[in-house]
């Protein structure tokens, strides 16, 4: 009767163990999968973000200033920009839009200012940015996200509704 009572409590202990194990294994799998996927979407939020910011962004800052003569691309020494003019108080301003040491970057000043590429402003990080016109009164702008994927978006400027300086 002793060994049955030893016997007993040998496939209860190895029982427990087995159970806890399965447990332990099956803890394990979870968290696993769930940083996987954690780090699925983050890097997808992050890559949408940058992407909706660049385009949003872009395509706000072109409306705001679509003139007759409000809008350009012009070819820097680090490669082509967008070119914005506006006028306050009778003072001609120009706001280039431009990629350097791998950010879109922005710099608001006067006309015929000069200016130093690493002045500007970063708006997002990107490794790619080129503004083109395809044809008057509309520009393709193509950027590269962090991801190296590119995005195209088109902006008509001198629209209707774009008024004269």
């Amino acid at each position: 009767m002793l060994q049955l009572k030893n016997s007993s409590k040998k496939i209860d202990t190895v029982f427990i163990v087995s159970l806890f194990v399965l447990f332990a294994i099956t803890a394990i799998l979870l968290i696993l999968i769930g940083a996987r996927q954690y780090r699925f979407t983050a890097d997808s939020m992050n890559r949408n973000y940058e992407i909706r910011t660049t385009s949003s962004y872009l395509t706000e800052k072109v409306r705001q200033s679509d003139t007759i003569t409000g809008v350009s691309v012009v070819d820097f020494s680090i490669g082509p920009a967008l070119a914005l003019t506006s006028k306050q108080n009778n003072q001609a301003y120009t706001t280039y839009i431009y990629y350097y040491d791998g950010s879109l970057k922005e710099l608001f000043v006067k006309e015929d200012t000069a200016f130093t590429p690493s002045a500007g402003q970063t708006i997002v990080q990107l490794h790619g940015f080129a503004p083109e016109v395809i044809h008057t009164g509309l520009i393709r702008i193509t950027f590269t996200d962090t991801q190296n994927k590119d995005h195209c978006i088109y902006l008509d400027v001198n629209a209707a509704s774009g008024k004269e300086i």
